[in-house]
């Protein structure tokens, strides 16, 4: 028993320790997509114009917010894997809220599932370093679940208050954390009223109206967001989900959705039928349903999210669901405890290693892509400050982001969203008359310069791959073709 009891211990201090040196690892380059270029040129802008374009585009100026305050505490400029480390900060967060309020709300054995499962499902892996809001959405997320647990257990003031401040940090993080926060306040009252705590609805009550109350001037500005997307955005509209949508949201949750590893994806929807298995077999044992109505939280959110793509707008992505996996975590590690086959402990624990293996290796390979740097290299060498780079739309001109004081165009209509600085926008050929330097033009491979630049002549001057996009650059000359 005692050596059982040191495993336990070596674990239970080690997987925190062992998520910071793994996710670590991919939020020490300066590689971005497109998503956090964006996130890296917005928090680069003044305060009021940063919270003005959140305001027209469809995010919160919490999360940028938070960002932003990090990036200049850590200098601000064209590094930018200080922008990785927030997300890695929120990740190792929630981390020790499996670490130390699982184990005080269940026990030690359920708390070191919850960590591993959490260290070895590969969308943790893909959003521990993303420049994006996910991250601090599931801290905050889940952290509000807790809590919700923990009151309904036994109250007290300082819960409600970490309770209620929880739940505005999450409904602030992102349009669907908001969705699945409302949804996990349903639950929470259902539960309330099942169990007979009628002591506990006032303050449910109080709670909840001072989140809708401090939420509400944003509300008013996402309704204007969504009301803005379903009348202009007609493209997603006629793009209605399909079983093939499904498949996306399954290789987001159980392996990446721009980079899919088929055994992962499968492999993973089948750990989560058989770890749903013992869930159940633990819930009807213990009588302790709440890990099946945290799992339904996110479930719900899921089903929010598909209805609103079929009948309003094509808008829901399976990462929008993601700050709910704290729960799902919580659920697979209450069905791993629920084991007793040392025989299936370990087969589920290998198709949960390969999985993270196979994952890792390919975020690995993503996040130290040398294309930057060949990208970087031309610039110095082929490139002065006199020059100018166009694209014909703005994702393939993200790469602004790394030299601000380059200009850059966006060939036709650049979007009043777009928040690249040293971004322009190319209307008419006499905009480049006075250029004293040279004109590039880059695309993704397959395309060729075109639209305003049409007349001009031009050569291939590099083709490199980055990330999950092949560029082309050419180099225009004057005259006509």
């Amino acid at each position: 028993m005692k050596g059982e009891e040191k495993l336990q211990n070596l674990f239970w201090h080690g997987l925190p320790l062992a998520a910071l040196v793994i996710w670590g690892a991919l939020c020490i380059t300066n590689n971005l997509w497109y998503d956090e270029a964006y996130s890296a040129a917005l928090v680069s802008l003044p305060w009021f114009k940063m919270i003005y374009i959140t305001a027209v585009d469809a995010h919160s100026p919490f999360y940028y917010g938070l960002l932003k305050l990090f990036y200049l505490i850590c200098g601000g400029g064209t590094h930018f894997f200080c922008l990785k480390l927030l997300s890695l900060l929120f990740m190792w967060g929630y981390m020790l809220l499996g670490k130390y309020y699982v184990k005080k709300l269940f026990n030690k054995k359920i708390s070191i599932y919850f960590m591993l499962f959490s260290l070895l499902m590969p969308i943790m892996s893909v959003q521990a370093g993303n420049v994006r809001m996910y991250a601090a959405a599931l801290f905050f997320t889940t952290l509000t679940g807790f809590l919700a647990y923990d009151i309904f257990g036994q109250a007290t003031r300082k819960k409600w208050i970490l309770f209620t401040l929880a739940a505005v940090c999450t409904v602030y993080c992102h349009t669907f954390a908001m969705i699945q926060a409302f949804i996990l306040f349903l639950l929470f009252f259902g539960a309330l009223l099942v169990s007979r705590q009628y002591g506990k609805i006032k303050s449910f009550f109080i709670s909840g109206l001072v989140v809708s109350v401090l939420f509400s001037p944003w509300l008013y500005v996402t309704c204007k967001q969504m009301l803005l997307r379903m009348r202009y955005d007609v493209g997603s509209v006629r793009e209605r989900p399909t079983v093939y949508s499904f498949m996306d949201y399954c290789k987001e949750w159980f392996s990446a959705l721009e980079t899919p590893i088929g055994v992962v994806v499968f492999l993973g929807m089948g750990l989560g039928i058989v770890l749903g298995y013992f869930a159940v077999d633990y819930m009807r044992k213990e009588h302790n349903f709440a890990p099946g109505i945290g799992a339904a939280a996110p479930g719900l959110t899921t089903l929010c999210g598909v209805l609103i793509s079929v009948f309003v707008n094509n808008c829901f992505l399976g990462r929008y669901v993601f700050p709910g996996f704290g729960f799902l975590m919580l659920f697979y590690a209450v069905g791993m405890s629920a084991v007793d086959s040392r025989k299936i402990k370990g087969g589920i624990l290998l198709a949960a290693g390969v999985c993270f293996v196979l994952q890792y290796r390919s975020e690995l390979a993503l996040e130290y892509d040398k294309g930057l740097q060949a990208y970087e290299d031309f610039v110095a060498r082929e490139t002065t400050a006199e020059d100018v780079i166009i694209g014909p739309y703005a994702h393939t001109v993200f790469l602004s982001v790394y030299h601000p004081k380059m200009k850059y165009y966006v060939d036709g209509y650049k979007s009043y969203k777009l928040p690249f600085a040293n971004t322009g926008e190319l209307t008419e050929l006499g905009q480049l008359d006075g250029v004293e330097g040279n004109i590039w033009y880059i695309c993704f491979e397959g395309g060729e310069p075109g639209g305003t630049v049409d007349a001009l002549e031009y050569k291939e001057a590099l083709r490199f791959h980055y990330m999950y996009y092949d560029f082309v650059i050419y180099k225009l000359e004057n005259g006509a073709r």
